[in-house]
């Protein structure tokens, strides 16, 4: 029946307290009697019989019931063959005995209700609580408690009946019955006992097996063992006792024993059909058939008691059973009212918080969705979010820049279209278009709408349909857009005056200027591609405004030049990188600007100051040192103070220039170019006349030429208010004197105020022309150099330090470091780049020598991943934390209840079985909290999608977005549900006991 073969068990393994609890134990079980593992306490006992039962493992050895090893479907075996007896009854408290006798016949597969209810009162009945069915076991006593456990144990009639100390927390009478009753079971079953009582064993047990130390030290036979023959101290038999009879036709009363110390007194009553018994004498107690104390006709004999034993135990009507499914307790049905009853029929105020915790974090997880939801969006829209005919290769010099000019409209090459790109970002430009902004409105809002779009020249645009708008005679800051690129903002707009193509004529955008001028959507022409169109010269200006090129176009400058010449106007000398001067070209000489040969026609310059101006015309400047303030000793300084009402006793300048070269306030701030102006004034240098512009100068001088004295503060300011120009700013009174100085002087020759750099003006041809190529670039035409000392920073160039030198890196000087290609077949051109441009040489990693659309299409989503990622992260926290809040709902729930969970175990429920309870049991909690809130926020942002448009652009909540929300939460929140369960049961059943008795 049981063969146990080299059986070793150890606690603490390993450790410095190991403890070989099962020391090598080699045993052979019958098929039926009653065998006894007896020993002192701390033998190991317990644990042996633990591990037959298969409630605990064990490290080696091999233990077989009917022949199969019991570490093999071990709840299956214990369920077909085991039926366990406990010291501490282990009854379901929440059940009523009948179902927790009834559970033992579900673990074994039984579904028929009717065979499950005879079976079950034929257990209670061989046990004589045939009536006790439908109490809960923490009704009855302990004698009683164990006899519900010996039928649980009974009612599947097992052939081994594993019994740990069943009597040890029992009084001696309920002792004897206890082990009555299962000496009559071991008749026809093997009972297997542990206990520490010698007499128990000696009485009972046919077979002794003593343990020490987790050996086996000895195994006997105990032939003399019938039963022990005390009598029940719960039986009173009659017989024994003296009788006395008395009474009338109506009543009869038998009375036994002694006289009492005075009369009993019983009322009978009977009345409307009932009998009514009342007893008015104190310490008379009434039985009935649920009572311990039972009265027994005669006396007592050992015959007789056998007997009784023996008509107690019937198994006729406990035919063993064949399983089908074994360890299965607990359905779908059962597990959603368990749950409900365990996680909200009792109110825990920490469990509450943590529930409405789980609420909010849904709630707040749904919006985090929605609002993700546009990233997602974005990406899945990404495909039309580029040009798919647009290639940008870099270009660092003249010879890959004539190649692509030269390609465009050659046979092979599918290139219709190049220009220079601005900026050194291979991507489509991010267009912002001012939702609130029209021709007739000259505010920007902060509302708008934005996609991406490639450049393109109007001329690409002959053969489309024009469906909005106009497309001829554009400004210069007039654009055309395409229908791509018009769905792709129409879909973004919220607003109600924006929904169809001609809504969108007259838009204008803030992500870039032409000539300093807003660019507006004058049409919208059919196209596949997402692009937005510009004139040539509208596309020159700002492809050029990026780039380092020192032009300037004709119209703008006020000057007429022919295509192939240039009116060269410098402010500024330029440098090289030595510190040495670059030679000015000169009249008649031609040079090079981005490889197209420029004559120079006239050369012009301008002083931007009348400080370069002086130096300029080699005129010296005199010594004004006798006008410092100590050489005046009339001005009064006053603790560092200045004395207002003496401010104009004296000279103003000398006064003003003098004092702040000494000390200087916050109220001004010296300027020695102002103080060598002023000089020249007093010097009578009549060109500089008016030049400065503080008004208090002007009312000053006003006033000395008017009265022939200076004023003082308060005639000066008197004064002022006389003059016409009161309200004219200072910067407007500068501006009038220079330009009355700059109309009737030699400061500069030429028109061309406003141009402060050294530049070229040429015609609108070649201006047109330096926008789509590259080349060879006369360096008065790059940025001006200043030039400082070596180690030192030098401004408006690229530069980098070795050796404390500084070093030109003429390559970024320029801005327009890629080209623009637009393909009618880009397949073809991806074809002809690699075959006649070939590898490009880059001079940092970063930089792609060639970036296809593909390449443009991977660009963006990685940009939109990255920013994805981050969303993700976010609703990741949230959805830990979450799950975090259903993990600690579960376990505290768990920790009540791990003696249920030890007992469902101990009693053969499969771990798969217990862990669908708690499956249901944390969906159902996931139901009425998680769901709840995701439930609220999404109906809430469907209501406003539908309600505004505005909404749209911050929330994007699809169907299957929800549907995936629910998804991810509900099954986050049952894996953690499940997680406690799942840890505990790790365990065997007799440390999950032992769990709950610690």
């Amino acid at each position: 029946m049981i063969r146990i073969n080299g059986l070793n068990k150890f606690f603490n393994k390993g450790r410095s307290n190991e403890l070989h609890v099962i020391n090598n134990v080699e045993l052979e079980l019958p098929e039926k009697g009653m065998v006894a593992i007896f020993g002192k306490s701390g033998c190991g006992k317990t644990t042996l019989l633990n591990v037959i039962g298969g409630l605990d493992s064990f490290e080696s050895g091999l233990l077989t019931i009917e022949g199969a090893d019991i570490r093999r479907n071990t709840d299956d075996l214990r369920n077909k063959y085991i039926g366990y007896i406990f010291q501490n009854y282990n009854l379901n408290k929440e059940e009523s005995c009948y179902d927790n006798i009834a559970d033992a016949l579900r673990l074994c597969g039984m579904q028929d209700g009717e065979e499950m209810e005879e079976r079950v009162n034929a257990a209670l009945s061989n046990v004589g609580m045939d009536k006790y069915g439908k109490r809960t076991p923490d009704t009855l006593s302990g004698g009683q408690q164990q006899r519900i456990a010996i039928a649980r144990a009974i009612v599947k009639n097992p052939r081994i009946i594993l019994a740990d100390e069943p009597t040890g927390n029992l009084d001696e009478a309920n002792t004897l019955m206890i082990m009555d009753l299962l000496k009559q079971i071991s008749k026809d079953h093997l009972v297997l006992l542990v206990t520490h009582e010698a007499d128990l064993v000696d009485y009972y047990c046919d077979t002794v097996i003593e343990l020490q130390d987790g050996k086996v030290i000895n195994t006997r036979s105990n032939e003399s063992a019938s039963g022990y023959t005390a009598r029940d101290k719960n039986d009173i038999y009659l017989g024994e006792l003296e009788k006395d009879e008395m009474g009338d036709t109506n009543a009869k009363i038998e009375y036994y024993g002694n006289a009492p110390a005075q009369p009993i007194k019983l009322k009978i009553v009977n009345y409307g059909g009932k009998t009514y018994l009342k007893v008015e004498t104190e310490g008379v107690q009434i039985l009935d058939s649920y009572s311990e104390v039972k009265l027994k006709e005669g006396t007592y004999t050992q015959t007789e008691r056998i007997n009784e034993i023996s008509r107690g135990i019937d198994m006729s009507k406990l035919p063993p059973i064949e399983g089908t499914k074994y360890g299965k307790l607990f359905n779908v049905r059962s597990s959603i009212k368990s749950g409900y009853a365990a996680n909200f029929s009792k109110k825990k105020r920490g469990i509450t918080l943590l529930k409405a915790c789980m609420i909010m974090f849904a709630v707040v997880l749904v919006f985090m969705s929605s609002a993700f939801g546009t990233s997602i969006y974005t990406l899945l829209d990404a495909n039309s979010s580029y040009s798919h005919n647009t290639f940008y290769v870099y270009t660092p010099g003249g010879e890959i820049s004539a190649k692509l000019n030269g390609a465009v409209g050659a046979e092979g090459s599918g290139i219709d279209y190049v220009v220079l790109h601005r900026g050194n970002s291979a991507l489509d430009k991010t267009v912002r278009f001012m939702t609130g902004n029209f021709e007739t409105f000259s505010q920007y809002t902060a509302e708008s709408i934005e996609s991406n779009a490639v450049f393109l020249s109007t001329a690409l645009t002959a053969d489309y349909e024009l469906v909005a708008g106009k497309r001829e005679d554009l400004r210069d800051e007039e654009i055309l857009i395409s229908t791509a690129l018009a769905d792709r903002l129409l879909e973004k707009s919220t607003l109600g005056y924006i929904s169809d193509y001609g809504d969108l004529i007259g838009l204008i955008t803030n992500s870039f200027s032409i000539s300093g001028k807003t660019a507006r959507v004058a049409g919208v022409v059919r196209s596949s591609e997402s692009a937005l169109y510009l004139s040539d010269i509208a596309m020159a200006k700002y492809v050029n405004s990026s780039s380092n090129l020192q032009i300037n176009l004709e119209s703008e400058c006020g000057y007429e030049v022919e295509p192939g010449k240039a009116i060269f106007f410098f402010c500024y000398e330029n440098f090289d990188a030595e510190g040495n001067p670059i030679k000015y070209p000169s009249v008649g000489e031609t040079i090079m600007i981005n490889g197209r040969p420029i004559e120079i026609v006239k050369v012009m310059r301008r002083y931007t100051d009348y400080l370069s101006w002086i130096n300029g015309n080699n005129i010296t400047l005199p010594d004004f040192s006798e006008y410092m303030a100590e050489n005046h000793p009339e001005i009064d300084l006053k603790d560092g103070q200045r004395d207002y009402e003496q401010e104009y006793l004296c000279e103003y300048i000398v006064y003003r220039y003098s004092y702040l070269d000494q000390f200087i306030s916050d109220y001004y701030s010296f300027n020695s170019d102002d103080l060598y102006l002023w000089m020249a004034v007093k010097k009578n240098i009549d060109v500089v006349k008016y030049l400065y512009a503080d008004e208090e100068y002007r009312g000053t001088v006003e006033y000395k030429k008017e009265f022939g004295v200076y004023p003082t503060y308060e005639e000066m300011y008197s004064y002022m208010k006389q003059l016409p120009d009161l309200h004219e700013t200072v910067d407007e009174a500068r501006m009038r004197y220079e330009q009355e100085f700059y109309n009737s002087s030699d400061y500069y020759n030429g028109n061309g105020y406003g141009i402060y750099n050294n530049t070229y003006i040429v015609d609108e041809t070649d201006y047109i022309a330096f926008s789509h190529q590259k080349g060879e670039t006369h360096p008065t035409a790059l940025p001006v150099y200043y030039y400082y000392e070596k180690g030192m920073v030098a401004t408006d160039v690229a530069y980098s330090y070795v050796d404390s030198e500084i070093y030109y890196d003429v390559e970024m000087l320029d801005g327009t470091m890629y080209t623009l290609v637009h393909s009618s077949d880009p397949t073809l051109t991806a074809k002809w780049l690699e075959t006649e441009i070939g590898e490009i040489e880059t001079p940092y990693p970063y930089i792609q020598p060639i970036v296809t659309p593909d390449a443009i299409f991977d660009t963006i989503v990685s940009t939109y991943i990255q920013n994805i990622i981050g969303e993700l992260i976010a609703m990741g926290v949230v959805l830990a934390i979450l799950s975090v809040c259903m993990y600690f709902i579960m376990r505290s729930s768990l920790m009540n209840r791990i003696k249920e969970i030890g007992i469902y175990r101990a009693i053969g429920v499969s771990k798969k079985n217990l862990v669908l309870k708690f499956l249901i049991e944390a969906a159902v909690l996931t139901l009425f909290t998680v769901f709840v809130g995701y439930l609220i926020a999404s109906i809430f942002i469907n209501a406003c999608l539908n309600a505004s448009p505005l909404v749209e652009s911050m929330l994007y909540y699809p169907f299957w977005l929800a549907i995936t929300d629910l998804v991810i939460i509900a099954g986050l929140c049952i894996v953690c549900g499940i997680l406690p369960i799942a840890q505990l049961l790790r365990k065997t059943p007799s440390a999950i006991l032992a769990k709950y008795d610690i």
